[in-house]
């Protein structure tokens, strides 16, 4: 049996030009995250969740390519792993198993909004490499979740899935894809994994140990997909974007708490002032109003979701108050990096 922890992730900063490659983004693997459990099975493999009605019950060798039900993105990881394996590693069988996920990442009044879809992929990836010894490399792993993630969502930084992946506190700067696309229509292939993707980077970061974070989620639900969809950013939101988040890296390095906190409030005015007037909800509007001597943002896509402050004191005021207007809060321990190096 293999038993595996995978963290839930949380954007500190650069969100929106991150989603145009070569552009950073400030992201931290949380511990609150799901576990998948894979055993052996006799007959053919089973899916469990404490989060789905419903369970999958497939062949391993013979995943259908299509990406529509609950168990979407288990089944697009799960194809991808496969595929990827068979070519890398001279037609690899898997044996059929029973999978179990196990999921923390909504909280007693519901959603969180630490990415509950790309820690699944990742959690399989990863749960996989175990199970069967593949012994694949952590980029490999990265790569193989990131293009389960878009066979499903079709979009996205992949952020997130590199902040699970490697844990701890990043700085990560979005690939540039566009010459696989050109190349081949059905591009979300195995056969890129082993090709350097341009411009990504994945850096980690030495987060102070004093510094901890506070998630505060409205439990409005966002649609990230749909809020990025058909936004234009101007060149001097991505370059005042990079300017600013290069800022915050420097002073999370620094540990210079003060600049950290005028760093998030740049960031803020930035995001707010070039996104839709939707993407600060009343919740929202409340957490960030509360900010005054916290380091803070909202965090992610917006329109609902989360923000959350960085505090190296006493913030039981701050907590009260977010709670008094229904805003769920819980203090977010980091999950420890995983390895330093992403090649």
């Amino acid at each position: 049996m293999t038993k595996v922890f995978i963290p839930g992730k949380l954007f500190l900063a650069g969100e929106y030009a991150v989603t145009h490659p070569g552009n950073t983004a400030i992201l931290a693997a949380t511990t609150t995250g799901l576990s998948i459990e894979i055993m052996p099975s006799n007959t053919k493999s089973s899916a469990y969740s404490n989060t789905l009605p419903k369970q999958w019950h497939f062949q391993i060798n013979h995943t259908e390519n299509q990406y529509v039900d609950d168990w979407r993105y288990v089944r697009a990881a799960i194809k991808i792993i496969h595929d990827y394996v068979k070519i890398d590693a001279k037609n690899n069988r898997f044996n059929e198993v029973i999978l179990t996920v196990t999921s923390n990442l909504d909280g007693p009044f519901g959603k969180m909004g630490l990415g509950s879809s790309a820690a699944v992929v990742v959690g399989i990836v990863e749960a996989f490499n175990d199970f069967f010894k593949l012994n694949l490399p952590i980029l490999t792993r990265f790569k193989l979740a990131s293009l389960a993630h878009l066979h499903v969502q079709k979009n996205g930084s992949l952020g997130d899935i590199a902040a699970i992946t490697y844990g701890g506190v990043i700085a990560y700067q979005s690939p540039d894809l566009s010459e696989f696309t050109q190349a081949n229509k059905s591009w979300l292939t195995p056969t890129i994994i082993n090709k350097p993707w341009p411009k990504l980077t994945i850096t980690p970061l030495p987060w102070p140990t004093d510094w901890q974070l506070l998630l505060g989620a409205t439990h409005e639900s966002a649609d990230t997909k749909s809020a990025i969809k058909g936004l234009n950013l101007a060149e001097e939101f991505l370059s005042e974007s990079q300017d600013i988040v290069q800022n915050i890296i420097n002073t999370v390095v620094t540990a210079n708490y003060a600049n950290f906190s005028k760093g998030l409030r740049a960031n803020q005015l930035l995001l707010t002032d070039n996104l839709p007037a939707g993407y600060i909800t009343p919740k929202l509007a409340i957490l960030l109003a509360s900010l005054k001597n916290v380091a803070g943002k909202i965090s992610g896509a917006g329109f609902g979701d989360n923000g959350f402050a960085v505090f190296n004191d006493n913030v039981d005021n701050l907590i009260n108050f977010w709670q008094l207007h229904q805003i769920d809060t819980q203090v977010i321990v980091i999950s420890p990096q995983k390895e330093v190096n992403y090649e």
